[in-house]
């Protein structure tokens, strides 16, 4: 999770994909996007030429796939671990 100065927490780390903002206040969801595999890493922000990122890291391993792999057998389930590394980087509009 990454709580920012202006009110916003982000935070992730499900294998539904999804990065969520939320209003820190209220707890209200203010968006969400849904990335190529699950979010991995700790949100950071970052600001150039006076705009705000917040960039994540997004891409379960194997590790995930054989986890859910043994919670599927014990549901008798079949669940979809999407892989692959990618750093997402937002923008944060005024």
């Amino acid at each position: 999770m990454l709580a920012t100065g202006g009110g916003l927490v982000f935070t992730g780390g499900t294998t539904d994909r999804y990065f969520h903002a939320f209003d820190a206040a209220t707890g209200k969801l203010l968006w969400q996007y849904r990335t190529n595999s699950g979010i991995t890493g700790v949100p950071t922000s970052f600001e150039v030429d006076g705009v705000q990122y917040i960039a994540v890291q997004s891409g379960w391993g194997v590790d995930a796939q054989g986890m859910l792999g043994r919670i599927d057998k014990a549901r008798n389930t079949e669940t979809i671990v999407p892989q692959g590394g990618v750093v997402w980087v937002f923008a944060l509009r005024r």
